[in-house]
Protein backbone atom coordinates (compact mmCIF):
# COMPACT_ATOMS: atom_id res chain seq x y z
CA UNK A 1 0.00 0.00 0.00
CA UNK A 2 2.84 2.71 1.02
CA UNK A 3 3.91 2.52 -3.03
CA UNK A 4 0.72 3.18 -4.11
CA UNK A 5 -0.21 5.48 -1.28
CA UNK A 6 2.52 7.58 -2.48
CA UNK A 7 1.90 7.49 -5.83
CA UNK A 8 -1.75 8.73 -4.77
CA UNK A 9 -0.85 11.53 -2.61
CA UNK A 10 2.06 12.65 -5.16
CA UNK A 11 -0.94 12.47 -8.30
CA UNK A 12 -3.11 15.04 -5.67
CA UNK A 13 -0.80 17.55 -5.14
CA UNK A 14 -2.12 20.00 -7.79
CA UNK A 15 -5.79 19.79 -6.65
CA UNK A 16 -4.46 19.83 -2.93
CA UNK A 17 -2.81 23.31 -3.71
CA UNK A 18 -5.94 24.54 -5.74
CA UNK A 19 -7.86 23.47 -2.85
CA UNK A 20 -5.72 25.30 0.11
CA UNK A 21 -5.09 28.37 -2.35
CA UNK A 22 -8.98 28.47 -2.86
CA UNK A 23 -9.12 28.46 1.13
CA UNK A 24 -6.56 30.97 2.01
CA UNK A 25 -5.56 32.91 -1.27
CA UNK A 26 -1.93 33.40 -0.34
CA UNK A 27 0.64 31.62 -2.96
CA UNK A 28 3.20 31.02 0.06
CA UNK A 29 1.27 29.85 2.57
CA UNK A 30 -1.19 27.47 0.28
CA UNK A 31 2.08 25.48 -0.55
CA UNK A 32 2.96 25.44 3.39
CA UNK A 33 -0.29 23.91 3.71
CA UNK A 34 -0.49 21.65 1.18
CA UNK A 35 2.46 19.96 1.80
CA UNK A 36 1.65 20.24 5.87
CA UNK A 37 -1.36 17.93 4.45
CA UNK A 38 -0.15 15.39 2.27
CA UNK A 39 1.96 14.99 5.16
CA UNK A 40 -0.81 14.51 7.66
CA UNK A 41 -2.30 12.52 5.12
CA UNK A 42 0.68 10.17 4.72
CA UNK A 43 0.81 9.73 8.54
CA UNK A 44 -2.88 8.97 8.73
CA UNK A 45 -3.05 6.42 5.82
CA UNK A 46 -3.46 3.49 7.89
CA UNK A 47 -7.09 4.99 8.41
CA UNK A 48 -7.91 5.62 4.79
CA UNK A 49 -10.68 2.44 3.57
CA UNK A 50 -9.67 1.64 -0.21
CA UNK A 51 -12.91 0.64 -0.75
CA UNK A 52 -14.33 4.66 -0.35
CA UNK A 53 -13.39 7.05 -2.60
CA UNK A 54 -9.76 8.74 -1.97
CA UNK A 55 -10.54 12.78 -2.36
CA UNK A 56 -12.79 13.14 0.07
CA UNK A 57 -10.95 11.15 2.61
CA UNK A 58 -8.05 13.57 1.84
CA UNK A 59 -9.99 16.38 1.40
CA UNK A 60 -11.30 16.36 5.10
CA UNK A 61 -7.63 16.40 6.28
CA UNK A 62 -6.76 19.47 3.84
CA UNK A 63 -9.92 21.06 5.52
CA UNK A 64 -9.21 20.79 8.60
CA UNK A 65 -4.83 21.88 7.82
CA UNK A 66 -7.00 24.94 6.13
CA UNK A 67 -8.50 25.97 9.19
CA UNK A 68 -5.92 25.31 11.59
CA UNK A 69 -3.84 28.02 9.49
CA UNK A 70 -6.28 30.46 9.43
CA UNK A 71 -6.83 30.23 12.91
CA UNK A 72 -3.06 30.23 13.40
CA UNK A 73 -2.49 33.44 11.10
CA UNK A 74 -6.00 34.97 12.45
CA UNK A 75 -6.73 36.46 8.93
CA UNK A 76 -9.78 35.74 6.67
CA UNK A 77 -9.40 33.32 4.04
CA UNK A 78 -10.11 34.51 0.41
CA UNK A 79 -11.23 32.29 -2.58
CA UNK A 80 -8.63 31.80 -5.11
CA UNK A 81 -9.51 32.38 -8.71
CA UNK A 82 -6.60 32.92 -11.47
CA UNK A 83 -6.92 35.10 -14.18
CA UNK A 84 -7.56 32.12 -16.81
CA UNK A 85 -11.21 32.29 -14.75
CA UNK A 86 -12.50 35.47 -15.73
CA UNK A 87 -10.80 36.15 -18.70
CA UNK A 88 -11.09 35.06 -22.30
CA UNK A 89 -8.36 32.93 -24.34
CA UNK A 90 -6.93 36.03 -25.89
CA UNK A 91 -7.61 39.52 -24.23
CA UNK A 92 -6.97 42.81 -24.89
CA UNK A 93 -5.07 44.89 -22.51
CA UNK A 94 -8.26 46.60 -21.80
CA UNK A 95 -10.23 42.74 -20.79
CA UNK A 96 -6.71 41.86 -18.99
CA UNK A 97 -7.18 45.17 -16.73
CA UNK A 98 -10.83 44.88 -16.22
CA UNK A 99 -10.28 40.82 -15.61
CA UNK A 100 -7.98 42.08 -12.85
CA UNK A 101 -10.26 44.13 -11.18
CA UNK A 102 -12.96 41.87 -11.37
CA UNK A 103 -10.32 39.31 -9.87
CA UNK A 104 -9.76 41.71 -6.87
CA UNK A 105 -13.42 42.22 -6.45
CA UNK A 106 -14.07 38.87 -6.49
CA UNK A 107 -11.47 38.25 -3.70
CA UNK A 108 -12.86 40.93 -1.37
CA UNK A 109 -16.19 39.59 -2.14
CA UNK A 110 -15.03 36.01 -1.21
CA UNK A 111 -13.50 37.42 1.91
CA UNK A 112 -16.32 38.80 3.25
CA UNK A 113 -18.67 35.57 3.10
CA UNK A 114 -19.08 33.17 5.95
CA UNK A 115 -16.85 30.69 5.90
CA UNK A 116 -19.22 28.00 5.31
CA UNK A 117 -20.59 29.46 1.98
CA UNK A 118 -16.82 30.38 0.97
CA UNK A 119 -15.71 26.62 1.96
CA UNK A 120 -18.65 25.19 -0.28
CA UNK A 121 -17.90 27.56 -2.79
CA UNK A 122 -14.31 26.48 -3.49
CA UNK A 123 -15.21 23.03 -3.07
CA UNK A 124 -17.86 23.17 -5.67
CA UNK A 125 -16.61 25.58 -7.86
CA UNK A 126 -12.77 25.50 -7.65
CA UNK A 127 -12.06 21.66 -6.40
CA UNK A 128 -15.35 20.64 -8.96
CA UNK A 129 -16.33 18.04 -6.60
CA UNK A 130 -20.19 17.10 -6.68
CA UNK A 131 -23.02 17.10 -4.44
CA UNK A 132 -22.49 13.52 -3.54
CA UNK A 133 -19.15 14.12 -2.67
CA UNK A 134 -19.33 17.63 -0.91
CA UNK A 135 -22.21 15.95 1.27
CA UNK A 136 -19.62 12.98 2.13
CA UNK A 137 -16.81 15.56 3.21
CA UNK A 138 -19.14 17.34 5.05
CA UNK A 139 -21.86 15.04 6.58
CA UNK A 140 -25.04 16.41 4.99
CA UNK A 141 -27.31 14.89 2.79
CA UNK A 142 -27.06 15.80 -0.31
CA UNK A 143 -30.68 17.85 -0.55
CA UNK A 144 -28.92 20.14 2.55
CA UNK A 145 -25.61 20.06 0.38
CA UNK A 146 -27.96 21.44 -2.33
CA UNK A 147 -29.43 24.50 -0.30
CA UNK A 148 -26.25 25.78 0.88
CA UNK A 149 -24.90 25.81 -2.02
CA UNK A 150 -27.37 28.00 -3.14
CA UNK A 151 -27.18 30.22 0.10
CA UNK A 152 -23.97 30.67 -0.48
CA UNK A 153 -24.12 31.82 -3.96
CA UNK A 154 -26.51 34.17 -3.18
CA UNK A 155 -24.15 35.61 -0.54
CA UNK A 156 -21.05 36.14 -3.16
CA UNK A 157 -23.88 37.19 -5.57
CA UNK A 158 -25.39 40.04 -2.70
CA UNK A 159 -21.47 41.17 -2.02
CA UNK A 160 -20.33 41.29 -5.29
CA UNK A 161 -23.15 44.01 -6.50
CA UNK A 162 -22.37 45.78 -3.82
CA UNK A 163 -18.77 46.18 -4.81
CA UNK A 164 -20.60 46.87 -8.14
CA UNK A 165 -19.44 43.22 -9.89
CA UNK A 166 -21.64 41.79 -11.43
CA UNK A 167 -22.14 38.69 -13.59
CA UNK A 168 -18.62 37.07 -11.99
CA UNK A 169 -20.17 34.26 -9.75
CA UNK A 170 -18.76 30.74 -10.05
Amino acid sequence: MSATFTELLASSYPRVHRCTLGMLGDEQEAREVAQEALLKAWRARESYDPGRPFYPWLYTIVRNACRDAIARSHHRAIGGLDAERLSSATPSPLQSLDSKEAEAGVHRAMARLADEHREILVMRHFEDLSYVEIGEILGLPQGTVMSRLYRARQALTAQLRRAGIEGSTP
